[in-house]
């Protein structure tokens, strides 16, 4: 029996270690089966020892083999034993697949341990300057395919154009806090795309891994599909089944309605308006041309969204956001991008906090270092008063985006809102050593002093902003807070004379405690569909001041919001 089982456990072992990378079972989890077969053996060697099998069933091994007379029948205690060998046999299969299977959903849902990378911009070899658009597209296409890797952290694309120049690997490393960075070189000729990509240790600037790749330019999805799986396999980072099948799915595309995404999104990538107005005109000819390219109905809605997002939003722009979104995700589903777009849509213009969070929770599904994603997030949390949850999404902001003020300097505002001061003064800095005189990075500083009663720092803060396109009115809520109401309102008087200023009105009148006019210019904000209305009205911390006025828990319950009192 001990020989039989012996083979028989082997052959058992191999067939699992043959079986379990099919059935996508880590190779970790054949210790189980061995583990079952060790336990097995005692119980089998008991059995064989007292118990024989025949053509009768089960009986009790005869005591001489030469005796035909004896009485072989089970007796009570043969039962009870018997039974005993059962359960431990059922117990030990049934707890060593439970945890095969637990480890196979592990595998699949988190893979191994997480990777980090950054890409730096690829170089155009073309010999044509006016490539650029298509080299900076295929190094944001590169980041978007390596984006969606769960166990891979990837540098957002503004952090890397932030980069000086003449930096080192190792300090690209240090600055980024990754492990390996990616630099490469795009060449078009005609419709064949090259690219070369080489990956570099971060810690000793050493090369780890490079590979060409070459397609036709309708083929290029498949080929930045299969450029992610190639860097993934060079960082040892195995992919879940559903990140396998998406980076395989082989996608055609038209060249000329692909090229004019690459050229569209070149112009948004600008961020400024006339960025945004070329961006979007290319891009709707685009999908007037090839209405079945998703893709380019995902930057439109990407440009509409952007535009949307201002203290100063474009008419219909986020309506238009919706429409381009929506028909984005009815071609294509699984576009990130399309699913944050929509999910702005649903935070800042419906204020639909239930649509908005499915939409950003798929979105990071989708693309986990998606960093506008968390960002948007992070404000939906916010509002909601799911505070720890909020921040955990900000620093994740951070995380994929280390060397961006707009980021970090927001995160520090957060920290702020949560009464935690010396976190909100250090990333306020942080984004100021970033880039000198940051708005954001000012504002936020003012505004932490405000609130821990050290108003000369908060004006000398504010006044900073004073030639700021939009942030100039700062000064006017310090100086308020400080009990300085005739200089703050000189500075609203200002702001009264010229259109789309409800924000700052609001704030300024509700610290020098004008209830009646602070009512009036958030009733405008209201109407004119403000994206920040909803936190003029539960997060602003002028808000707080009006938390036990009747009319402002009737703005609250219409949003579906709750007042809650400062940390």
């Amino acid at each position: 029996m001990a020989a039989i089982y012996i083979v028989a456990g082997w052959v058992t072992v191999q067939v699992a270690s043959e079986v379990f990378p099919a059935i996508d079972v880590p190779e970790a989890a054949i210790r189980f089966v061995w583990l079952g077969v060790l336990l097995g053996l005692p119980l089998a060697l008991i059995f064989s020892w007292r118990y024989d099998i025949t053509t009768h069933g089960v009986v009790r091994t005869a005591p001489d083999p030469g005796d035909s007379s004896a009485d072989l029948s089970l007796q009570r205690i043969d039962i009870a034993i018997l039974t005993v060998l059962a359960a431990a046999s059922v117990l030990v299969v049934f707890y060593l697949s439970d945890q095969i299977i637990e480890s196979r959903l592990m595998h699949g849902v988190a893979g191994p341990a997480s990777s980090s990378i950054a890409v730096l911009p690829l170089e155009n070899l073309s010999g044509d300057p006016n490539q650029e658009y298509f080299s900076a597209g295929m190094h944001d296409a590169l980041i978007t395919s390596l984006s969606k890797i769960q166990s891979l952290r990837v540098i957002s694309r503004t952090s890397i154009l932030r980069l000086k120049k003449d930096l080192s690997i190792q300090d690209i490393g240090a600055a980024l806090g990754v492990d390996n960075v990616i630099e490469g070189s795009v060449t078009r000729e005609g419709s064949r795309v090259r690219i070369i990509v080489r990956m570099i240790s971060a810690a000793t600037s050493a090369y780890v891994w490079s590979e060409s790749f070459e397609r036709e330019l309708t083929s290029i999805l498949a080929l930045q599909g299969e450029l992610a799986r190639s860097i993934a396999r060079a960082v040892e980072v195995r992919l879940t089944p559903d990140e396998e099948k998406r980076l395989a799915t082989v996608r055609t595309v038209n060249p000329v309605s692909y090229d004019d995404y690459l050229k569209g999104m070149f112009q948004l990538h600008k961020e400024t308006r006339r960025g945004y107005r070329r961006g979007l005109a290319i891009l709707s000819k685009a999908v007037e041309n090839n209405p079945t390219s998703a893709l380019a109905y995902a930057g439109l809605a990407y440009g509409y969204g952007k535009l949307g997002h201002s203290p100063f939003p474009v008419d219909g722009a986020y309506t238009q956001a919706r429409d381009a979104a929506l028909k984005a995700l009815e071609l294509d589903d699984t576009l990130a991008e399309a699913h944050l777009a929509i999910g702005m849509f649903y935070l800042y213009y419906e204020w639909n906090w239930q649509d908005a969070e499915d939409s950003f929770v798929r979105a990071v599904e989708l693309n986990p270092s998606l960093v506008g994603a968390h960002y948007h997030y992070a404000w939906l949390l916010e509002l909601l008063g799911r505070t720890e949850e909020a921040l955990a999404a900000g620093e994740k902001t951070r995380e994929l985006g280390p060397l961006s003020p707009f980021y970090i300097g927001w995160l520090a505002d957060q920290y702020r809102q949560a009464g935690k001061y010396e976190k909100a003064i250090e990333y306020a800095n942080m984004t100021l050593e970033l880039r000198d005189k940051y708005a954001v990075g000012l504002l936020v500083l003012g505004n932490t002093f405000a609130e821990t009663g050290e108003f000369d720092k908060a004006i000398d803060a504010h006044e900073k902003l004073r030639h700021s396109d939009f942030w100039s009115w700062a000064p006017g809520y310090s100086y308020a807070l400080a009990g300085r109401f005739e200089d703050a309102q000189k500075i609203a008087d200002a702001l009264e004379k010229e259109p789309g200023n409800a924000l700052p009105l609001t704030l300024i009148n509700a610290a020098i405690g004008n209830d009646e006019e602070m009512f009036h210019w958030l009733n405008i904000a209201k109407e004119s569909k403000l994206p920040w209305y909803p936190w003029l009205v539960a997060w602003f911390p002028a808000a707080h001041l009006y938390y036990d006025d009747p009319r402002m828990q009737k703005l609250a319950a219409e949003l579906g919001l709750q007042l809650r009192a400062k940390h």
